[in-house]
């Protein structure tokens, strides 16, 4: 069950996403006129042909609350681009709801970007069927700097660590462990070795679940830099 809540002009919005907010609004904006007209704008109505948030549901198949997150993290880095002026980009997730805003060129062209920003924000066209190209672009590490000094450490979640080699190096390396100690258990009959290897694996699975991106249904996508 999804706690809700009404915001003026955003209709209905998940409670803990307005949690999510008020501890946002805590921290100490660089460009706090930009953020408030980010978050006094609504991506669900007019002049948006659809709700963002429906078209999520549909691109990707995730639950709304999901999605609502997923919005607040564009929201997020589109702050990030306009109030930084720096080359950045979006991690795959968040990518695939700048597309999906983009693709409505009325109300993003026309409306979002002269209204909110300030200035236009182009996507670049391309292909974006990899997923990975991200993790050796500084761009992409620029923007988890920016973002861990307005908004405080990205969940990886939505913003995956770049250093992927590391952190399936260390998932690995667990897995070792654990299974040795399930071994050494089996072996000498060891209730410590058995109870070890049981806590060392279930850790690994749930760092695993943890530490990983997003996924992506129904589609591809790879984060691109944009100015």
């Amino acid at each position: 069950m999804i706690a809700l809540a009404f915001v003026a002009g955003q209709g209905i919005v998940p409670a803990y996403i307005i949690t999510q907010r008020l501890y946002t609004l805590k921290r100490i904006k660089s460009d706090r006129s930009l953020w408030r007209r980010l978050e006094g704008y609504s991506f669900h109505e007019r002049p948006l042909a659809q709700s963002l948030i429906e078209r999520l549901q549909e691109e990707t198949g995730h639950s709304v609350d999901v999605c609502y997150t997923m919005l607040e993290e564009y929201r997020r880095f589109i702050y990030l681009v306009g109030s930084t002026g720096d080359v950045l980009a979006p991690s795959p997730i968040v990518d695939v709801v700048w597309r999906l805003h983009a693709e409505d060129t009325d109300a993003y062209y026309e409306d979002f970007c002269p209204r909110v920003i300030g200035r236009t924000i182009y996507r670049p066209d391309g292909d974006h069927s990899g997923l990975l190209d991200f993790q050796d672009d500084p761009a992409y590490g620029r923007t988890l700097d920016y973002y861990a000094q307005e908004f405080g450490r990205a969940q990886v979640q939505y913003w995956p660590d770049p250093d992927l080699a590391s952190v399936r190096m260390s998932s690995v390396l667990f897995w070792l462990i654990g299974l040795a100690a399930v071994a050494l258990a089996l072996a000498l009959q060891s209730t410590v070795f058995a109870v070890f290897g049981t806590l060392v694996i279930v850790m690994t699975l749930f760092l695993r679940w943890k530490f990983s991106s997003l996924p992506l249904r129904n589609l591809g996508a790879q984060g691109d830099r944009y100015e």
